[in-house]
């Protein structure tokens, strides 16, 4: 029997419906036994459970008695991030001793969570029952056997274990991307137009050069990633770098693929005639536009399943590397407690947290009114230069100008409660917080400081009051964001956190030289409300509907316009959407008006633009998935319900555009040349 001979019988094997059940059944087993293994040595007797005597307080604040008490003690010694524990108040200071260790245990119990590992093997499992199923099971081992044989010796070496890894890392996607687009592939068989044109989208895909090269560039720019982390920066930054730049760069690489490559799709088959087959064919404009869409999106959900796993994998990987300060994961060289770098990267970067802003000032609505009319009497002068208009558009004049007064006012009001003068104080209330105060899990107060033009060579000392505390003082650079940790104790019975913040150092009595402002968004509580791993979950998805909604405006602008207007239309669109947050947030400081108040026209114009623009894809914006990952701040569902239902009535409106103008054109026209 010739060599060919034995790969055919080994192929006919492979394709055989008894060796697919078999097959299964030890992929099965296996991956079940692997993961009972697994929870077992996780769960075997240890003695990393943290005592009383094993810890030392974490910086914390003492709990709230009197949230309307912000009378400093000065007679106090100053408190870092802490409160100065009195020693004849035992049961206070137990109290905290035992939130301590709860914290510190449960942070050293995620060493022992099995679900990451689970998640893995669960993804394997899926992938190799599908290479089985589409009857490559033997191949695929072969082909993994030979990699294994390649990359495991080159491993074993410092030198060559980065090429080595990379090199691993491209094999395993690339079987990963492939395995999945023979999945959809025989999903799209299904009978009907819009599946045929769907599996012949998936075909060119792979065929057509502009697509392939980015599929190429994000299968080694993925590969290549964990190499080029630098081991000697503390674990939370790598994880942190990771994830950025793992899943910012694979959404935008996907992104230009999916409108690159949905225009080209549709515009080179008008322009070679390709579309004259199609549509001769029992095929409706809208089963043409639907299934186009049908085809890319699936090749795009293909891209982020693969991209998606191994992020998470490599994540999960690096989570169980050895911190900055430990001896080995989860293991202090002191061999108690947690070392900075874990307990940061647990409680603030692989968590879902929420956040809490501090509440706007109260406004007094009665005389906030008497204020504008004051304001409008003041102006009275320059409509009273309006006589030769109608009484109608001089009382909608007034109108416009006590609406402006009324915004100007409550924006001023607004800042002037951000800002704190030069030794002056000022009182932030944060508030809904008493579900918060019975977990054991630490709150951070996030908050970031500007003052004048934001010298990056100042360095300016504040200081922060809780209730029933020592002041305690912090020197910080301007424009930058900073953390103080506290522990739940710092919240009330009625779940309020009051905090004083002091532009001054209080300790030397020296206030600093300008006011500082806290930017929108510059002073927040927050608090973990769960794992890491849903809120991974879901930016996935809500980055997958993006990609959706991108791949009908590509199809859309492709429609009616050449190859490289409708690119250009669609990069354009692309750019002002995921740009939407930073141009709303830009005209707060942009300038309108001169210093006597008279309107500039261009910036006007400019500012209405940039308006338009950016309120129209707020929504968008809002979500913002890589980013609260990133921060590990938690994407409720409600925003990805909000945000998935926008887009997909955005995607179902230029589905219509779309169909609308291909009914409306003669696309298999017979021109007689």
């Amino acid at each position: 029997m010739t060599f060919r001979e034995r790969l055919a019988r080994l192929n006919h094997l492979q394709q055989g419906r008894v060796f697919k059940i078999a097959a299964s059944v030890a992929v099965v087993v296996l991956a079940i036994a692997a993961f009972l293994a697994y929870s077992v040595a996780l769960n075997a007797p240890s003695s990393a459970a943290i005592t009383l005597e094993d810890v030392e307080p974490l910086p914390e604040v003492a709990p709230a008695q009197n949230p309307g008490s912000t009378d400093p003690q000065p007679d106090g010694p100053p408190s870092a991030t802490a409160s100065v524990v009195d020693p004849s108040k035992q049961s206070k200071q137990e109290t905290t001793l035992n939130a301590t260790a709860k914290l510190v245990n449960e942070i050293l119990a995620a060493k022992q969570d099995a679900a990451g590992v689970g998640a893995t093997i669960v993804i394997a499992t899926a992938l190799a029952l599908g290479v089985i199923w589409l009857g490559l099971g033997l191949t695929y081992l072969a082909l993994g056997v030979l990699a294994a044989a390649v990359v495991w010796p080159l491993s074993l070496f410092p030198a060559t274990r980065g090429p080595a890894l990379m090199v691993g890392g491209v094999v395993l996607l690339s079987a990963s991307f492939t395995v999945l687009m023979r999945l959809l592939g025989l999903l799209f068989s299904l009978p009907g137009a819009t599946f045929a044109i769907a599996k012949n989208v998936l075909a060119e895909a792979v065929r057509m050069k502009i697509s392939l090269v980015f599929i190429v560039l994000l299968i080694f720019g993925l590969a290549a990633l964990p190499a080029i982390l630098n081991a000697e920066q503390p674990l939370r930054y790598r994880v942190q770098s990771f994830l950025q730049y793992a899943t910012a760069g694979s959404f935008w690489i996907i992104a230009v693929l999916v409108l690159t490559f949905a225009v080209a799709s549709v515009c080179f088959e008008q322009r070679d005639k390709v579309i004259w087959q199609t549509m001769t064919k029992p095929v409706r404009h809208w089963q043409y536009v639907l299934g186009k869409w049908v085809g890319i999106s699936g090749l795009a959900l293909a891209l982020m399943a693969v991209c998606g796993s191994a992020i998470f994998i490599f994540t999960e990987y690096l989570r169980d590397q050895k911190a900055n300060g430990e001896s080995a994961a989860y293991v202090t060289q002191a061999a108690k407690g947690v070392s900075d770098d874990r307990l940061v990267l647990e409680t603030q970067v692989l968590v879902a947290r929420r956040t809490a802003t501090a509440e706007p000032p109260e406004i007094d609505e009665e005389q906030f009114a008497k204020n504008v009319e004051a304001r409008v009497d003041a102006e009275m002068e320059m409509i009273a230069q309006l006589d030769d208009e109608s009484a109608e558009i001089r009382a909608q004049k007034v109108q416009e100008i006590k609406k402006k007064i009324a915004d100007g006012l409550r924006s001023s009001v607004q800042s002037q409660y951000r800002s704190i003068e030069p030794g002056s104080r000022e009182v932030y209330i944060f508030s809904g917080l008493k579900a918060v105060r019975n977990t054991n899990l630490p709150l951070y107060l996030r908050y970031k400081v500007d003052a004048g033009s934001n010298p990056p060579d100042s360095i300016y000392t504040i200081t922060f009051q809780f209730p029933n505390d020592y002041p305690f003082t912090q020197s910080i650079g301007l424009g930058q964001f900073h953390t103080i940790r506290l522990l739940p104790g710092v919240i009330d019975e009625d779940g309020v956190v009051a905090v004083q913040v002091i532009n001054a150092d209080f300790r030397n009595q020296r206030p600093n030289a300008e006011t500082i402002t806290f930017p929108p968004g510059g002073l927040e509580i927050s608090y973990s409300a769960g794992s890491y791993r849903m809120n991974f979950l879901r930016v996935m998805a809500v980055l997958w509907v993006k990609l959706a909604f991108l791949a009908m405006l590509a199809i859309t602008a492709a429609t009616f316009l050449s190859f490289p207007v409708a690119c250009l239309v669609s990069f354009v669109t692309f750019l002002s959407a995921e740009g939407s947050r930073f141009i709303l947030s830009s005209l707060e400081m942009y300038a309108t008006e001169d210093r006597e108040g008279k309107m500039l026209i261009i910036p006007t114009i400019i500012a209405k633009v940039a308006q338009a623009v950016g309120g129209t894809f707020q929504v968008y914006g809002d979500l913002n998935p890589t980013t609260r990952l990133v921060e590990g701040r938690l994407l409720p569902w409600s925003s990805v319900f909000v945000g998935t239902t926008v887009l997909a009535l955005a995607t179902v409106l230029l589905f219509l555009i779309a169909w609308n103008v291909f009914r409306k054109r003669e696309l298999a026209m017979y021109s007689g040349q």
